[in-house]
């Protein structure tokens, strides 16, 4: 349990990692699709199946929508990975051992106010 907490808690980092590549590749195909419609004013135009009429603007298009559909399937592997990891961490927890290093047991401090 103690290792394994922090093996998940670094393939967190690292599947957030992973999620932000594709997201900034996203961002790029996403970028060069706007150029492209702010070239011309009919570049960006669809047909009547909605997609654009440009071939290189449908591909940058799908393009996008793929790198962000893998960056949510990154980002959905590391939110269960925060899980397990949290999991992890709870189930390591010693419950009624205190730490080692306090050299006095815990005293009860209450206040009582008469009315």
């Amino acid at each position: 349990m103690h290792h394994g907490k922090w093996l998940t808690a670094v393939s967190v980092v690292a599947l957030i990692m992973f999620a932000e590549r594709e997201h900034s590749q996203s961002r790029r195909a996403w970028n060069a699709l706007l150029n492209i419609c702010r070239s011309t004013q009919d570049a960006c135009a669809r047909g009547p199946d909605g997609r654009y009429v440009r071939d290189d603007a449908e591909q940058l298009y799908q393009r996008s929508r793929g790198f962000d559909r893998r960056a949510n399937h990154w980002l959905l592997g590391a939110q269960a990975t925060l899980l397990a990891t949290t999991a992890l961490f709870i189930i390591d927890l010693h419950p009624g051992e205190g730490p080692g290093n306090i050299p006095f047991a815990p005293m009860q401090v209450g206040l009582r106010i008469a009315f």
